[in-house]
């Protein structure tokens, strides 16, 4: 199988989301987060994304700051409440290695996470692709052991 070059930042890409007031605080503790999607790398080639991780969420920490990019600086979003109770996020982030708009909606309760994301990506090389993806998380407890 053909590994794509990209793949860190589409699983990196897959957790810059940010909460908005209207999705209940994330209760603080450790959290486990299932991705699961595909990416398009052309017609004829599907990637599968899969990962299972662990964060933790600290006492006091404002939703918006669990889940950030590392490409932070380099990416910029808009977001709006939908009827349905559920934020949508879109982003634009122009970094060294590839352009990325990544939209998709969210909603964080005090126990769960849920979110469905569409990403495109354009490599420096013109290269395309298009990865859709689900993000579920839930709180396992409230001791994150050694996860930081």
């Amino acid at each position: 199988m053909r590994r794509t070059p990209f793949a860190g930042l589409v699983l990196a890409s897959a957790l810059s989301v940010a909460a908005h007031a209207a999705d209940a605080p994330m209760r603080p503790g450790l959290w486990s987060m299932h991705i699961q999607g595909e990416t398009h790398v052309d017609p004829s080639l599907t990637v599968p994304v899969q990962r299972d991780m662990n964060i933790c969420v600290k006492p006091g920490q404002k939703p918006e700051t669990v889940v950030v990019p590392a490409e932070g600086k380099q990416c910029t979003s808009s977001h709006e409440i939908l009827a349905d109770g559920q934020t949508q996020w879109t982003f634009h982030c122009n970094m060294p290695d590839a352009k990325v708009t990544q939209t998709g909606t969210f909603a964080t309760g005090p126990e769960t996470f849920d979110s469905h994301w569409q990403i495109n990506t354009v490599l420096p090389s013109g290269t395309t692709t298009a990865t859709t993806m689900q993000v579920t998380g839930k709180r396992l407890g409230g001791d994150c052991g050694r996860v930081k």
